[in-house]
């Protein structure tokens, strides 16, 4: 905590700060997932038991607040579900103002009004990344299950804006929306909002391959990523090879940053589901500092990712744990569709921004294949209230 308080308010960019929190060993981020109830049904969702997982009272939020604010958090990112499900959330949002975070959020911003919108100029919120499918009603109310929900998702953005908000458009393409990137750049930048695309399918917490079948194919995420390094101002997500980084982690999951469920579970990261702990049975700082889990990801670092040292497109290959986590049962295990997903970044780069790769490099890359079934041996660290009389899977119920 000692070495957070010395960080002096010049240092340019986030960079510096998250490497004074490696340094200390402490968190700089958490994101919460304060409930997953939704009043949309989007077809992507990875979230499992929306309507009736546990929720951490308001009065317990609030003491994770005071507990991360101990440990010296910088940035809290909100999100769900629908933050806007809980009448409370703008109350718990006041009270991360006045512990001093930083507070971004995701929402699918239906819901907010005009004094909601003040309300959020008024705590801060750094930014509020809002999710958008399509420009196309029918194609984005399709994707949401819920006729009306590109309407009032671009009102609310609309008031966002209007307030003084920074806000983002975050959209997951599909095969149907490719296309739409250029168009997208154009509406949101008119409408004074920024834009992100992804183009990756996380599988559900539940590890079920159902979620696979939305996966763009490898020609249309080619595609995809050369529209979208063709039309954002933006550099490509260009990092140092894992070459050039072999001391250091493979991400900040469990490292730098922490997600936290509607019921007060503790993971690495929101698409990371290992259980680290339980806040209602162990301080934050306590499943921290002494989980075997968390240790186990920080002892593993680049150097110990075999092949992927001398990969020559691991400058753009993002290596998620959580997501090979829920392929292998193994966050050190990469499946096969890693790498073929990155030879398609490595294509899609070329097409945008012209050659990059040497016929080496591109040799380099193993030609990757589909996604696997779900791992035999997969435990989802969850409440189930139908289940185990609502006690987490492996642990006592609670009162």
């Amino acid at each position: 905590m000692n070495e957070i308080a010395k960080v002096p308010s010049e240092l340019a960019g986030r960079a510096a700060l998250t490497k004074a929190y490696a340094r200390a060993g402490l968190p700089w981020a958490c994101h919460i997932d304060v409930t997953y109830r939704c009043d949309l049904d989007c077809q992507h969702c990875y979230l499992d038991d929306r309507k009736t997982w546990p929720e951490l009272t308001t009065q317990e939020w609030r003491n994770t607040l005071d507990q991360l604010a101990e440990m010296g958090v910088f940035l809290v990112a909100w999100s769900g579900g629908e933050v806007l499900q809980r009448t409370d959330f703008t109350e718990l949002l006041g009270y991360a103002q006045s512990k001093g975070f930083v507070c971004s959020l995701r929402s699918h911003a239906g819901m907010v009004t005009e004094e909601i919108a003040a309300r959020w100029r008024e705590y801060g919120v750094e930014k509020v990344r809002v999710s958008v499918y399509s420009l196309d009603d029918a194609i984005h109310d399709a994707f949401t299950r819920r006729p009306g929900s590109l309407q009032a998702t671009l009102r609310g953005m609309e008031r966002l804006v209007a307030a003084g908000v920074p806000t983002q458009a975050s959209a997951v393409l599909q095969a149907q929306t490719i296309e739409e990137v250029p168009a997208m750049v154009e509406f949101f930048a008119a409408m004074g909002a920024g834009v992100e695309f992804s183009t990756n399918i996380y599988r559900d917490h539940l590890a079920s391959e159902k979620l696979d079948l939305l996966d763009l194919t490898s020609e249309q995420r080619v595609r995809a990523r050369e529209l979208i390094w063709r039309h954002q101002k933006a550099d490509p997500d260009i990092n140092p090879t894992v070459s050039q980084q072999m001391e250091k982690g493979v991400c900040g999951a469990g490292r730098s940053y922490l997600h936290i469920t509607p019921d007060g579970a503790v993971w690495p990261c929101v698409m990371f589901p290992m259980a680290l702990g339980h806040l209602r049975e162990h301080s934050l700082r306590e499943i921290w500092d002494n989980s075997p889990e968390r240790q186990a990801i920080v002892r593993w670092k680049n150097k110990d990712r075999g092949a992927c040292t001398t990969c020559g497109g691991s400058d753009v290959c993002f290596y998620c744990p959580g997501e090979a986590f829920k392929h292998t049962g193994d966050f050190r295990v990469a499946p096969e569709h890693f790498h073929a997903r990155t030879r398609d970044l490595m294509a899609g780069l070329e097409l945008a921004r012209g050659p990059r790769y040497s016929a080496e490099q591109w040799a380099s890359v193993p030609a990757g294949g589909q996604r696997g079934p779900k791992p035999a041996k997969f435990q989802f660290p969850i409440y189930r209230p139908s289940k185990h009389g609502g006690a987490r899977v492996g642990a006592k119920a609670q009162p």
